[in-house]
């Protein structure tokens, strides 16, 4: 009767579990960098997000404001006979600045907001509106303060954003005899945290009320 030796079993040598384990951290290493450069470049995209919607919304909302410099509800009696009936909102575009701030930083202007033809003037209805850069931040004129007044109410968030700058230009345009303002906007600002991540919006347009 034969009997059949077991067979002989293997086991991993040390040197191969060594270049084994090494292969393993190796490839966690690598790993791990790539998660981690991936939450960078997220981290960075967010942030250039935010910065993108703070500037972006004051940018349109300052435009749209100024667009409406100089309407009067009081048009029709004004087109009828315009020597009786002047508007209290003409030429009411001003551009200076802060005292340390760049110039054309500020800007001044009324229109009817509750389109009664009249000028308005007081607390809580005041029809006196305008827009500067002071410190680094957007304020909104309040109570017909001048751009050298203090007491303005601040818009943008200091904790996101520092506006590095806001311009406002005008001119005139003249065509088919007919003068039009033109006004051209500038503001740019950047991530409070971290200046490397900024944004510049530009925009011209023409104020049609203005007169």
């Amino acid at each position: 009767m034969l009997i059949k030796s077991p067979k002989t079993q293997r086991g991993a040598t040390l040197l191969e579990l060594l270049l084994s384990l090494a292969l393993g951290v190796t490839a966690i290493t690598a790993l791990a960098g790539l998660v981690g450069y991936g939450m960078g470049v997220n981290a960075n995209l967010l942030s250039s997000s935010r910065v993108n919607e703070e500037l972006g919304n004051l940018m349109l909302m300052i435009q749209r404001d100024v667009r409406r410099a100089g309407y009067s509800g009081n048009t029709l009696a004004m087109v009828g006979d315009p020597a009786a009936n002047p508007s209290p909102f003409a030429n009411s575009i001003a551009i200076g600045a802060y005292p340390g701030e760049a110039a054309n930083s500020c800007i001044l202007f009324s229109y009817d907001n509750d389109n009664n033809g009249v000028l308005d003037a007081v607390a809580g209805n005041n029809e006196n509106f305008g827009y500067r850069l002071r410190d680094g931040q957007v304020e909104m004129r309040v109570n017909s303060l001048l751009c050298v007044d203090d007491g303005w109410l601040v818009l943008s968030d200091p904790d996101t954003i520092n506006v590095t700058g806001l311009t406002f230009v005008l001119n005139q345009i003249v065509e088919n005899n007919v003068t039009s303002n033109e006004i051209t906007l500038t503001l740019q600002g950047e991530l409070a945290t971290n200046n490397a991540i900024s944004r510049r919006f530009d925009s011209s347009f023409v104020v049609r009320n203005y007169d």
